[in-house]
């Protein structure tokens, strides 16, 4: 018999190969827990795992991310909280220095406190972990604060990917936390100028049943009546005039405005007399308060100054600036030279407009031996003229000659003196102040001294006598005759306004600072919907609360060169336009238009009124504050015509501008103002100021007309607290008023001094509760942002557990499920190797 078993053996052979494979699979699906090994083995399960993967390493990567970023806002918390503290302190340190009580030294020790913690402040601003600046935005290479409290970094915000297309912010800039805005607080403003009962102070004039008391400085107070708070000259509270105000600023809803109202100062019945609260009330009404409506608080501070709160939180647009008199007119300027009695509420040490051709004496109102010139005589240099001050100084570059002019003072015996007085002329350029006041002593003869106190100028007769007796007490209110008028004339004998109006009575005819190097307008510019500051590129009409077309601006000036110059700017939907004095013969002036910087060839226009940015407005002004250096055939090449613009005149007006930026340079400062800067002089030559040429017009018409215009420097109302803050200038403000000891507005009374836009140390303190509380706004938002990480590390730990559960669900083997197949092909197997080894041992023998 013949056996084969070569088919049996390959059967069983592959078999056991099958099988081998299988035990060898299942043996590697127990030892690593894994369904598959490589890709071809099931594509579906690999492409799972291969997105459960990617999402695993995503989340762990964000928990590394988050976890970095928590760990800076740890330590801006840090930070912060330190800051937090030290506010504290300095807030401690402030109401101790708010006492009167200090002397000098004891002030002056605890400005130093305070200037070491700003000092620390400004560390703690500069804080770094791991040589990255905490507060610099994304400038974290370099320290973002100067020892001046200068800020070099960006208000960009670093954003940790904590997944994908998922930006989360983690840092504090030191844009938000020191330059902030906070929308949820309120603009307060307020006039500088204490105002006393006059009752009070000068009962031996104004009040019959207390004529011999002693006057006593009783700040006014809104139950007062409006005579205590304007004055009389006399005891009779029937006989007085009416009482007009005239009222100018900025509403909450942007819109500029005049108004002009009056009041009966005079009453019978005390119970029926106006009253400082009804001035108040008519003052929130011109501001927009309906009985329905309040948008303005409108208060009597207990110093006597009035305080104007913006209702809207958020809105930082208001402005204020008050005068009144007993005179009815349509133009303030001839309040200021024709003298009339004026009650200012506001006072700034500006450099005020020569726009006064003549100026008459007032009567004093408590005291009837003086007349005072109704203005300050400040020099050149900002400064209250002394006796030795040169009036050329003092007066319009133009004026050659003064001409003093009046009726002269009494008699001996008290009578007025009638015989006329011939007027006196004094040359300027070689004449002083003490000069003049000899002048008039000799000139008008009688028995007069000539007084000069904080620049200003008063006559004393001392032939006035009592009307009731011959007491040499005061109030001296006998018959007077005495009054003296200022004139001004030029080289060709012709009037010229050549006569300073007076720093509590001008409003926006006033210079910009001069700081060294610097020219600083005092205004910010802000959006008329009171949402933020204006940028160069902002148009001037977002800010002037409405339309400026039809509107023409005065710019005067002192070039770079120091030269004297009046130029003007005109807003026309036509096309606007700078109009410069002329240099050509037989031209009067330059009319240069201020061409669409955005128009491309052949498309050339002239920007409309409406359209003008602030960029625009600098670019003109930078022309004009060069304009000493500038050829007259340049200007001529400019000019073109204003309906028919052309290539060549663009090119030409923007070479002058190009030149105009090598000696000085223009910008806005981060709170909106604008800043001349000379390039070449540390202690510019330059002076400059703008105002719209209609701003003394209190006409009906002028009134109506005025609802919208821009101002750069005024004097205007003080801003106690407003949504923008400024931290290190308010801190500055503040040390400073601690040093000098300014307690609130002004309290260095009638001296002329810069501290004269000093809030003072106790409005400093609510100044100071709004920058503490913008810090703790701070701390919360970083905690906000630490919370958030916390947050995210939480969910995606908790998301890293569940991918990895549905990856194990995915990819993942069931051991006891492998262990049973792995047992059971180990026993086939064995089988199966059984069978293969008889088969291998069987031969004939077997069979025999």
């Amino acid at each position: 018999m013949r056996i084969t078993f070569g088919t049996k053996y390959n059967q069983m052979n592959y078999y056991q190969n099958v099988l081998q494979n299988k035990l060898n699979e299942m043996n590697t699906k127990i030892a690593s827990g894994l369904k598959i090994q490589y890709g071809y083995q099931d594509s579906s399960v690999n492409n799972q795992n291969l997105k459960l993967e990617f999402e695993k390493n995503t989340l762990e990567q964000g928990i590394d991310v988050a976890k970095d970023a928590q760990n800076t806002t740890l330590n801006t918390d840090k930070a912060l909280s330190e800051l937090s503290e030290i506010m504290v302190q300095f807030k401690t340190k402030l109401i101790q220095a708010a006492n009167d009580i200090h002397s000098p030294n004891s002030r002056e020790a605890i400005a130093k406190d305070l200037e070491k913690l700003k000092d620390h402040i400004i560390n703690l601003a500069n804080t770094s972990i791991g040589g990255e600046f905490l507060f610099g935005g994304s400038k974290v290479d370099r320290a973002p604060f100067d020892s001046q409290g200068n800020y070099y970094g960006n208000d960009e915000k670093l954003n940790a990917l904590i997944s994908s297309n998922n930006l989360v912010p983690y840092n504090i800039t030191g844009q938000e936390l020191f330059f902030g805005r906070d929308s949820d607080k309120q603009k307060l403003i307020t006039s500088n100028i204490k105002m006393f009962n006059q009752n009070k102070l000068h009962p031996d004039v104004m009040d019959a049943l207390k004529k011999g008391d002693a006057p006593e400085e009783v700040y006014i107070k809104p139950e007062d009546t409006l005579r205590d708070l304007i004055g009389d000259n006399d005891n009779d509270t029937t006989n007085d005039a009416k009482e007009y105000f005239y009222l100018r600023g900025v509403r909450p809803d942007g819109s500029t405005f005049k108004s002009k109202f009056s009041f009966d100062k005079a009453y019978k019945n005390k119970n029926n007399a106006t009253t400082v609260n009804d001035l108040l009330e008519q003052i929130g009404k011109e501001y927009g308060n309906t009985p329905q409506n309040k948008v303005v608080d409108v208060s009597m501070n207990s110093w006597g100054q009035i305080e104007i709160r913006d209702l809207k939180p958020g809105n930082s647009v208001i402005d204020f600036n008050l005068v009144s008199s007993d005179q009815d007119v349509d133009n303030l300027e001839e309040l200021k030279s024709n003298g009339a009695r004026i009650t200012s509420f506001n006072k700034s040490p500006f450099l005020t407009d020569r726009s006064l051709s003549s100026i008459k004496s007032v009567d004093d109102t408590y005291d009837f031996r003086y007349v005072h010139i109704p203005t300050a005589f400040i020099d050149k240099d900002n400064s209250a003229a002394t006796k030795n001050t040169k009036l050329s100084d003092i007066l319009g570059p133009d004026t050659a000659t003064l001409i003093i002019d009046g009726t002269r003072p009494n008699n001996k015996d008290g009578t007025i003196n009638q015989e006329p007085l011939e007027p006196l002329q004094i040359d300027v350029e070689n004449s002083t102040m003490q000069d003049l006041m000899d002048n008039i002593k000799s000139h008008f003869g009688g028995n007069i001294e000539v007084e000069l106190s904080n620049g200003r100028l008063s006559i004393l007769d001392k032939n006035v006598t009592n009307k009731q007796h011959d007491s040499k007490s005061p109030p001296f209110d006998g018959e007077h005759g005495l009054n003296v008028t200022l004139k001004t004339f030029d080289k060709n004998g012709l009037e010229t306004d050549g006569i300073p109006a007076d720093y509590e009575t001008e409003y926006d005819k006033t210079y910009f600072t001069n700081k060294g190097p610097k020219l600083i307008g005092n205004i910010s510019q802000v959006l008329a919907d009171g949402s933020g500051f204006a940028s160069p590129n902002t148009k001037l009409s977002e800010v002037a609360g409405g339309s400026i077309n039809g509107q023409s601006y005065t710019l005067k000036l002192n070039d770079h060169n120091g030269i004297p110059l009046q130029a003007q700017i005109l807003f026309d939907d036509k096309g606007s336009y700078l109009k410069l004095p002329s240099k050509t013969p037989n031209k009067s002036e330059y009319i240069i238009p201020l061409y669409n910087p955005h128009d491309e060839p052949p498309a050339i226009s002239v920007t409309k009124a409406d359209d003008v940015t602030y960029q625009q407005l600098m670019d003109a002004i930078s022309i004009a504050l060069n304009y000493s250096n500038e050829p007259a055939d340049n200007f001529l090449k400019a000019e073109g015509k204003r309906n028919e613009p052309s290539q060549d005149g663009k090119d030409n007006y923007e070479a002058i501008l190009q030149r105009s930026k090598g000696p000085l340079s223009i910008s806005m400062t981060r709170d909106g103002k604008i800043q001349i800067e000379d390039n070449v002089r540390s202690v510019s030559k330059m002076k400059f100021m703008l105002y719209n040429d209609n701003t003394s017009d209190f006409s009906a018409q002028g009134i109506k007309n005025d609802i919208s215009s821009i101002r750069l420097n005024a004097n205007n109302a003080l801003t106690i607290d407003q949504p923008d803050i400024n931290f290190f200038e308010q801190i500055d403000d503040i040390i400073d008023s601690v040093r000098r000891g300014i307690y609130r507005p002004d309290a260095t009374g009638k001296n002329y001094t810069e501290d004269m836009r000093k809030i003072g140390i106790q409005n400093g303190i609510s100044a100071l509760d709004h920058l503490s509380d913008h810090v703790e706004k701070m701390v919360s938002l970083n905690g906000v942002h630490g919370k958030t990480f916390e947050n995210i590390i939480r969910r995606n730990e908790i998301l890293k557990v569940q991918v990895d559960s549905i990856k194990g669900e995915t990819i993942g083997t069931d051991i006891a499920e492998t262990y049973n197949k792995f047992s059971n092909l180990t026993t086939n197997y064995n089988a199966v190797l059984a069978s293969t080894s008889k088969i291998n041992q069987m031969s004939l023998v077997n069979y025999l």
